[in-house]
C-alpha cells in the first residue's frame, strides 16, 4: 500500500536494533494457589476443577488425588462442561494488557478429559458459563464487546464456531443454564436476570447497581435459583419468570454479611457456597428453611456441584476443593494451595493500588495476597468491561491471588474534590443510612476471612487532601482492631463460624514524592522476575491508569499499626513474622528466572539508559550523539521492554506537538512488535490521528505559516475591564530541538491513510477496528474513499448496541444526518450567526445573548437548584463566541481568586470551571478541548496534546454570588474550513465545581470525559 507512512526514519530504525530479538518474559508459576472457579463432575470418581492461570485439575478417585492437566493457555477458565463421557468444554479468557480487549478461549476435548486443544480463530470476547444441549447444540456468555455487543452465543457444530444471539438489552451476563423444554435462563453482573428463547427475550429481574449476581443454577424436575453478593438467595418454581427473595430466610449473618458465589440445585435441595467459604448454606425444600453447615476452611469459595443427592465438591480460592458424602451435613479437604493470606490490601481502587509492592511482594517473594476494593464508579456501561474485572485481571498479572469488590459504596470522581462529609452521604443512600457500619463491618469480615499478618491501605493525609484516602485508612484501622476483638461483630463468629484475627502491622502508601519507613524501588531487579519492579508491573499498570502515567521511581511506606515489638516493626513488611515457603500462607520458594545478578544489572542498566534517551527526546532528537546512545545498546532486552519504550517515544513526541512523528514511532511499533498488545493500542491511535478531521486541520501545513487574524476593535475588551484579553504568550522554543513543520511532511491525504490502513489492520486486528470510537474515524474515513457500503457496514453494527447504548444514538445521528430524514436521537442545540460582535466584558448584556437559547448544565442526580449554570454560544466568519452564567456552588472554594498575569494551560483542577469540548467531524474519539474558570483562567488540549494553543480571548466576572465569562475563539483555530448554516459539529459542555458536584449539558457524561454523551451543535 505504498510507504507513505509506513518509512522508519534513521532514529527509530535505531531504537528498534536494541529491541528486535528480545525474548518474552516467562509468565510466574501460580497454578497451585490459583483460584477454581468451577468444578464438574461426570461420575462419582471421574471430575475437573478450571480456573485462573490455565489451571485444570483432574481426579479418577473422586477427589482423594488430583492432578494437573496442560491446558495450553494462561488465561481465567470460568466454566467447564461436558455433553458425554468423551466429549466436553471449558471456556475462559483474559482482559490483554495495554489493549484492555477481551479474548475468549474454548477448549475442547474428545477423550475424557484426558488432553484439552483450544480451538482456534474463534475471535470471540472472554467467556464466563458454557452449556450443552447435545455434543453438537451449545450456548455460552461472554463479556459484551462491540464486535459482539449482547454476550449471547450459540453453536451447532460442537464448537467449533458460533454464532452471537440477538437479545433486546444487552447485559454482562455470568451465568446460564439450561430449561428443560429448551431455552436459557440467563443471569448479569449487573443484576439483572431473564429468560430466552428461540429469540424471545424477557427480563424477569431488573438491573440494579447495588446488587450483583453471581449464579444461577436448576434442576429439571426440581428447584432453580439465583444468587449473588450480601445474601442475595432467590427462588423460582416456575423456571425463572417469576422469582421469590429467599434472604431473609437466611441464618444469622448470612441474611447480609455472606457474599453468595456458588449454588447448586439437586431435587428440591439447593446448596450455596461463597465468602467467607467458613459455612455451606443448604435448604431442602426449595428455599424456604436454610441451615448452614461448617466447612473446615475461611477462604471464599465459588463453585459447587452434586453429581446426586449425597456425593458433591465445592471449589474457590487458593486451589481449595472440598467434597462432601453426605448431601452437604459435613465437608472435608482434599486439596488446597495455602490456607490463608499472608498480606491483605485495602483501596478505593485500581489506580490506588501500589503495583511495585505487590511485585515484590506477592509475585517475587510469594506471599499469598488478597486485594479487597472498596468502592465502584458512579458511572459504568453494561456494554464495556467491567470495572472489576479489569482489576482482577491486574491483580493476577501482579502475582496477587484474588480481589473481591465492595460495590455497595460508590465512588465520586476524585476530580470532583469532594470533602468526606459528601463522600459519606452518597454511601449511606446506597447503604440505608449506615454507610460506615457497613464498611467496617465489611471489612472486619474480610479480615476475619483471609487472616493476613500485613495490611497495606491507603494514605490518611491529616490535611484533608484526599477525603477518600482517609476514609479508606480510618475504616481499615479501625476494622483492624475489631477482628481481634471476639465482642465485635459476634454474628460473624456464630453464624459465619469465623474467629477473632490480630493482624500484626498496617503500612499506608504514601504520596509520590513523600518518603516513609519502608521503601521499594522500582527499578530494583528481582532474581526471580529476572527484571525490575517497574517493568513486572508495567502489565498491570496499563489495565488500571486510564492515561499514560509514568512508572514510580519509587513507593514509601508508613508504618500505620503494629502489634509486634518495636524492633520488628518498620524495618520491612515482613520482619518479626517468619512464614516460611510452601506453608499456610507462602508459595513454594519460586526459582531464580536468573542466577546472574550481574547479567540481570547489565541488563537493568541498559533499560534505564533507553527510558532516559526517551524521557530527553520532548521533540524530533538530532545528531550523531543521540543515535550513538542507542547504537550502544544491544538487543537482549527481555520482556516488554521494546514496545513499552516506543510506545513512551511516541506520546513524549505527541505531548510534545509532534503529531506525525509520534504515528511514524507508532507505526514502527506496529511493523516491529505486531502480536504484543501494546501494537493494538498503537493501531487503534493511529486511525484514531489519521482520520481526524481536528488532527489533519492542525497538520495540514507548517507551523507558523499562518496568522491569526486580530481581534476586531469593536469585540476588544473595554478599558473599563483591562485585564479581559488572554493573549497568547511568547513560546520560547527549546534549544537544539526543531518545530513540527521541518523535517516532516504533514502535508499528507490524512482520510487516505486512515482508510489505507484500517483495510491493512482489519484482518490482524478486528477487536481494534470495532472498538466504537475506531469505528467512527475509520467510518468517516472509509466514506471519504469511497468506501461508502463498508462505512454504513461499521455504522450498523454500533446502531445494533441497543437503543439504550449511547454509540447507537451517535451512529443513528450520522445516518440522519446524512440523509437528512428524520431527528437524531441526541440533544440538538443551535449556534446562531450574529451580525453585532459581542462586547468581552463578562457582563452578559450584549443583543447577541438575547437571541441565543442557553444550553442549561444539570446535575444527574437533579439536586443543583441552588447553584443552576448555562452556556450561550453564537458565530460569525471569524470567531465562535460563548458565554457562561453560573452561580456558586456550595462548597467550592471562590475565595483565592489567583493573581498576576495569566498563563496557558493553568491549573484549573481545584476550581469551579466548565469545560467545552468541540468534535468537529463528530467521530467522538479526537476533539478540541477548552476549560475556563470562575475567574477566566483557562485550558486547552487537543485529541490530549496541550502543546495546542489556540487563540481565545476571555474575560470574567462574579457579582453577587453568581460569575460570568465572555469569550471570543478564533474559528480557524478550531478547523480549518469554518463552519456553515447548516454545518452541524458534536458538542460536551460539562461543569466541574471541585468541592461541590458535576453538571452537564447531555447525558452520559462525567468528570472524565464520555465522548460518546456529546450532543450536536447545529450552525444556523
Amino acid at each position: 500500500m505504498g510507504n507513505c507512512y509506513r518509512r522508519a526514519s534513521g532514529w527509530v530504525a535505531a531504537i528498534i536494533a536494541v529491541f528486535a530479538a528480545m525474548p518474552v518474559c516467562a509468565a510466574g508459576n501460580y497454578s497451585g494457589d490459583a483460584t477454581l472457579h468451577d468444578v464438574y463432575f461426570q461420575d462419582p470418581q471421574i471430575g475437573f476443577s478450571v480456573g485462573d492461570h490455565g489451571v485444570i485439575w483432574r481426579t479418577e478417585t473422586g477427589g482423594e488425588n488430583w492432578g494437573q492437566i496442560p491446558s495450553g493457555v494462561d488465561v481465567e477458565l470460568h466454566a467447564i462442561t461436558f455433553a458425554d463421557p468423551q466429549r466436553g468444554w471449558i471456556v475462559g479468557g483474559q482482559i490483554s494488557p495495554y489493549s484492555r480487549i477481551s479474548r475468549g478461549v474454548v477448549l475442547r476435548t474428545i477423550d475424557g478429559g484426558r488432553s484439552w486443544r483450544e480451538i482456534p480463530k474463534l475471535g470471540l470476547p472472554r467467556l464466563h458459563d458454557v452449556a450443552f444441549a447435545d455434543s453438537s447444540h451449545g450456548f455460552a456468555v461472554a463479556d459484551p464487546s462491540p464486535t459482539y455487543p449482547t454476550g449471547l452465543f450459540e453453536t451447532r457444530d460442537g464448537g467449533r464456531s458460533w454464532r452471537p444471539l440477538t437479545i433486546e438489552k444487552p447485559h454482562p451476563w455470568r451465568s446460564l443454564a439450561l430449561l428443560p423444554g429448551g431455552g436459557l435462563l440467563l443471569t448479569a453482573a449487573d443484576g439483572a436476570t431473564a429468560w430466552y428463547d428461540e429469540g424471545v427475550y424477557r427480563e424477569s429481574i431488573p438491573a440494579d447497581p447495588n446488587r450483583r449476581h453471581r449464579q444461577v443454577a436448576l434442576d429439571p424436575q426440581g428447584a432453580t435459583a439465583v444468587v449473588g453478593d450480601s445474601g442475595l438467595v432467590m427462588s423460582s418454581s416456575d423456571r425463572g419468570i417469576s422469582w421469590q427473595v429467599r434472604s431473609s430466610n437466611l441464618p444469622g449473618a448470612a441474611s447480609r454479611q455472606f457474599d453468595a458465589r456458588g449454588v447448586a440445585a439437586t431435587g428440591a435441595q439447593i446448596t450455596i457456597v461463597g465468602s467467607p467459604g467458613s459455612v455451606a448454606l443448604t435448604s431442602r425444600d426449595g428455599g424456604q428453611r436454610w441451615e448452614a453447615t461448617p466447612t473446615g476452611i475461611r477462604t471464599p469459595l465459588s463453585a459447587i456441584t452434586f453429581i446426586d443427592a449425597s456425593n458433591g465438591w465445592a471449589v474457590g480460592t487458593l486451589g481449595t476443593i472440598l467434597a462432601t458424602r453426605d448431601g452437604g451435613a459435613s465437608w472435608i479437604v482434599q486439596r488446597r494451595g495455602g490456607e490463608q493470606a499472608a498480606l491483605f490490601g485495602a483501596f478505593r481502587s485500581g489506580q490506588k493500588l501500589p503495583c511495585e509492592a505487590f511485585s515484590r511482594l506477592s509475585a517475587a517473594d510469594g506471599y499469598l495476597t488478597a486485594v479487597e476494593i472498596i468502592g465502584r464508579p458512579e458511572t459504568s456501561s453494561a456494554i464495556e468491561l467491567q470495572y472489576d474485572d479489569q482489576i482482577r485481571a491486574a491483580c493476577l498479572q501482579l502475582g496477587i491471588s484474588e480481589a473481591d469488590f465492595a460495590a455497595t459504596f460508590p465512588l465520586p470522581s476524585d476530580k470532583l474534590g469532594l470533602d468526606g462529609r459528601k463522600i459519606v452521604e452518597l454511601w449511606n443512600q446506597a447503604n440505608d443510612g449506615a454507610a460506615l457500619k457497613r464498611a467496617e463491618e465489611r471489612m472486619v469480615r474480610q479480615l476475619r476471612t483471609w487472616r493476613p499478618h500485613v495490611v497495606l491501605t491507603e494514605y490518611a493525609d491529616p490535611r484533608g487532601a484526599d477525603a477518600t484516602g482517609y476514609l479508606i485508612n480510618q475504616i481499615v484501622l479501625s476494622a483492624v482492631e475489631k477482628a481481634a476483638d471476639s465482642n465485635a461483630y459476634p454474628d460473624q463468629l456464630d453464624s459465619l463460624r469465623l474467629t477473632p484475627w490480630q493482624v500484626k502491622k498496617v503500612f499506608a502508601a504514601l504520596p509520590k514524592g513523600v518518603d516513609g519507613a519502608i521503601t521499594i524501588a522500582g527499578t530494583q531487579i528481582a532474581p526471580q522476575l529476572a527484571m525490575s519492579f517497574n517493568e513486572h508491573a508495567a502489565a498491570a499498570r496499563s489495565l488500571l491508569d486510564d492515561d499514560e502515567t509514568p512508572a514510580p521511581a519509587a513507593i514509601s511506606f508508613e508504618l500505620n499499626r503494629n502489634s509486634l515489638p518495636n524492633e520488628f516493626g518498620d524495618r520491612d513488611f515482613f520482619s518479626g513474622i517468619p512464614l516460611d515457603s510452601g506453608g499456610v500462607s507462602r508459595r513454594p520458594e519460586r526459582p531464580l528466572a536468573s542466577s546472574n545478578l550481574e547479567e540481570l544489572r547489565r541488563l537493568a542498566q541498559r533499560r534505564h539508559n533507553v527510558q532516559r534517551i526517551v524521557a530527553s527526546a520532548r521533540l524530533r532528537p538530532q545528531g550523531p550523539a543521540w543515535l550513538a546512545q542507542l547504537g550502544d545498546l544491544t538487543s537482549d532486552l527481555p520482556g516488554d521492554t521494546g514496545p513499552q519504550t516506543l510506545y513512551q517515544l511516541a506520546m513524549h513526541q505527541h505531548a510534545g506537538g509532534n503529531g506525525p512523528i509520534a504515528a511514524e514511532v507508532m507505526t514502527t511499533l506496529v511493523d516491529r512488535f505486531p502480536d504484543h498488545p501494546l501494537a493494538e493500542k498503537a493501531v487503534a491511535w493511529l486511525l484514531t490521528f489519521y482520520g481526524s478531521q481536528e488532527i489533519a486541520d492542525r497538520f495540514a501545513e507548517p507551523a507558523g505559516a499562518a496568522e491569526a487574524a486580530p481581534l476586531a476593535a469593536e469585540i476588544r475588551p473595554t478599558s473599563v475591564t483591562p485585564a479581559a484579553a488572554f493573549l497568547p504568550t511568547n513560546d520560547v522554543s527549546q534549544p537544539g530541538l526543531v518545530s513540527t513543520g521541518q523535517g516532516v511532511s504533514i502535508g499528507r491525504d490524512f482520510s487516505r491513510i486512515a482508510a489505507q490502513m484500517a483495510q491493512q489492520y482489519s484482518a490482524k486486528y478486528p477487536h481494534v477496528v470495532a472498538r466504537p470510537e475506531v469505528a467512527f474515524t475509520v467510518s468517516r474515513a472509509m466514506s471519504g474513499e469511497g468506501a461508502g457500503r463498508t462505512s454504513e457496514n461499521l455504522l450498523h453494527r454500533l446502531v445494533a448496541r441497543g437503543p439504550q447504548d449511547p454509540w447507537s444514538n451517535c451512529a443513528q445521528s450520522e445516518f440522519v444526518l446524512g440523509r437528512n430524514v428524520g431527528i437524531p436521537p441526541k440533544s440538538i442545540a443551535m449556534c446562531l450567526q450574529t451580525s453585532s460582535p459581542p462586547k468581552l466584558d463578562g457582563r452578559l448584556d450584549d443583543e447577541t445573548w438575547r437571541h441565543c437559547k442557553p444550553f442549561d448544565l444539570v446535575s444527574d442526580k437533579r439536586d443543583d437548584d441552588r447553584w443552576p449554570a448555562a452556556l450561550f454560544l453564537a458565530y460569525d466568519q471569524e470567531y465562535l463566541y460563548f458565554a457562561i452564567r453560573a452561580k456558586h456552588a456550595p462548597g467550592a472554594n471562590y475565595a483565592n481568586k489567583p493573581t498576576g498575569k495569566r498563563e496557558r494551560d493553568a491549573d484549573l483542577s481545584k476550581r469551579d470551571r466548565l469545560e467545552m469540548f468541540f468534535d468537529i467531524d463528530r467521530d467522538y474519539a479526537s476533539y478540541h478541548k477548552l476549560a475556563v474558570d470562575w475567574c477566566g483562567w483557562t485550558q486547552e488540549s487537543s485529541f490530549g496534546d496541550a502543546s495546542w494553543n489556540p487563540q481565545w480571548y476571555v474575560q470574567a466576572d462574579d457579582v453577587n454570588g453568581v460569575w460570568t465569562v465572555e469569550g471570543a475563539i478564533l474559528l480557524k483555530d478550531l478547523a480549518k474550513t469554518p463552519p456553515a448554516s447548516g454545518d452541524t459539529w458534536a458538542i460536551g459542555l460539562q461543569r466541574i465545581a471541585a468541592g461541590s458536584g458535576f453538571q452537564s449539558w447531555t447525558i452520559p457524561a462525567a468528570p472524565e470525559v464520555v465522548p460518546a454523551g456529546f450532543g450536536l451543535l447545529r450552525f444556523q
